[in-house]
């Protein structure tokens, strides 16, 4: 939409903090509407934890899915270029993944093990990704310019 010369974007802000404060804000907001309905016995206890826990997987997915696409100066890589690239897509496709099944598990999985289910689905995704970072930033360190 154009105001005055000036482009403004109503439906998502470019800034990352701005976005990350309106998800998180979406995420609360969610919370507390469905903790209502939940009170006035319109959706019952487990509904609410599986439409959150879906809701969380779903950020995950999100984010992960943006994370090979954002550009990077060139002197904050951790690596040479191809391989920081090479870094941010796996580090996408893995955390996708992981998101995935936990979505998968608050979704579909008997309620009692959905937690426990869906952070062991997310975890190991997340320590592999942990340690190609440590790999690729240790490795620059050394002296080298290889990485992960």
């Amino acid at each position: 939409m154009q105001k005055g010369g000036v482009h403004i974007d109503i439906m998502m802000p470019n800034h990352p903090i701005r976005r990350s404060l309106l998800i998180a804000a979406i995420y609360l907001l969610t919370a507390v509407v469905l903790n209502a309905l939940r009170q006035r016995h319109v959706v019952g206890a487990e509904a609410t934890v599986r439409l959150l826990g879906t809701l969380m997987g779903s950020v995950v997915i999100v984010v992960a899915n943006a994370l090979p696409k954002r550009l990077v100066a060139l002197g904050r890589l951790s690596c040479d270029p191809a391989r920081d690239q090479t870094l941010r897509r796996f580090g996408g496709w893995t955390l996708v993944l992981g998101g995935l099944g936990y979505t998968l598990a608050y979704a579909l999985s008997p309620i009692a093990i959905a937690a426990k289910l869906a952070v062991g689905l997310l975890a190991p995704a997340v320590v592999l990704v942990a340690g190609a970072m440590a790999y690729c930033a240790w490795t620059r360190g050394s002296g080298t310019r290889g990485g992960a």
